[in-house]
């Protein structure tokens, strides 16, 4: 059995009830009004899905990281949380930046924060 089975699986079980969205549904009714480019936004989706091993469809731009994606009490230190903050780490790194990410508190402040960033890095 993988170690990780029983908080992955009580974190799922948070999202179950909720419809799973297309990434085109998500985009249009969530983020299509702050003028991001779709693919990055799909792209930063996705990664936060992937990472916690959840539907990118059942995200909501308003999911906290330390309520609604929080690891079971008693798995802070072992959940795969710790998976998006190495893949934000390593996106800073790629832009040649470095920042505090404790402001970043939902999903919807991860995608807009390093789309900002990529936008800022392509008009320099």
């Amino acid at each position: 059995m993988n170690r990780n089975f029983l908080p992955r699986r009580q974190r799922q079980k948070r999202f179950e009830n909720r419809p799973n969205l297309s990434a085109d549904h998500i985009y249009a009714n969530f983020v299509a009004g702050r003028n991001l480019p779709k693919e990055f936004v799909c792209e930063l989706w996705n990664e936060v899905a992937e990472s916690l091993q959840l539907s990118a469809g059942r995200l909501r731009p308003s999911d906290r990281f330390d309520e609604e994606l929080a690891a079971p009490k008693g798995w802070e230190f072992d959940d795969e949380i710790l998976d998006l903050q190495w893949a934000a780490k390593r996106r800073l790194k790629q832009i040649g930046t470095q920042v505090d990410l404790s402001q970043i508190k939902t999903v919807g402040d991860y995608v807009e924060f390093f789309c900002n960033l990529e936008t800022r890095k392509q008009q320099a």
